[in-house]
């Protein structure tokens, strides 16, 4: 019979998982859809702010749906990364490879994500003024920002995209071999084309 804190554990990683699917996984999604007025144009770009910053209740809404659950998910997969055992070298399996690849690309990701909300969400609103086109060309300028971006944009989408495979498994939804490497060619799927679509997002705003 498992220990009270083994237990306590276990659904803490059962937490973590559900939340890197929603709602940050979602709000990923709706960031990725928000951003794709740009190619529409500056001015639509621009539009879709404005409105976003008119919601009421926005702060709650970010604070409540986003702030707090990306700060537990980034704590817990701190602490998982810290205390995992990488054995990919030794056992050169998939999945080992994969859990390797999940805890670089959380890494890289919470410094990207960090980067990205002081300058286009923190820092404007201290300016008491909404983020533009012309803002995010400027900020875009640098060959460093845009690897930056690049790199972030990646390891983003990599580690939602394996996420959702890894939770399938976590959750007992993929449990044969089969099932499993089906979810993984859909997974590496549906990466490949949100790396693409961030990738274009940020060559509008270049």
């Amino acid at each position: 019979m498992p220990s009270s804190g083994n237990l306590h554990y276990f659904w803490l990683r059962r937490l973590h998982s559900l939340l890197g699917l929603a709602p940050i996984g979602v709000f990923l999604l709706e960031h990725f859809w928000s951003n794709s007025h740009v190619f529409h144009g500056p001015a639509a770009y621009d539009k879709m702010v404005a409105d976003l910053w008119a919601m009421p209740l926005l702060i709650w809404l970010e604070v409540g749906l986003i702030f707090l659950p990306i700060l537990f998910h980034v704590a817990l997969g701190l602490v998982i990364t810290y205390t995992a055992a990488n054995n990919f070298i030794q056992y050169g399996y998939y999945r080992n490879w994969m859990y390797f690849f999940q805890r670089v690309t959380g890494i890289l990701a919470l410094g990207f994500v960090a980067y990205h909300v002081w300058t286009t969400r923190v820092a404007v609103a201290m300016a008491d003024r909404l983020i533009t086109f012309r803002d995010m060309q400027v900020q875009l300028q640098p060959a460093w920002a845009q690897w930056v971006y690049g790199i972030g944009i990646v390891a983003v989408c990599f580690h939602f995209a394996n996420g959702i495979a890894t939770s399938l498994i976590t959750w007992g939804i993929t449990v044969s071999p089969k099932s499993q490497r089906a979810a993984s060619v859909a997974c590496w799927i549906f990466f490949v084309a949100m790396s693409a679509w961030g990738l274009q997002i940020l060559w509008e705003f270049m």
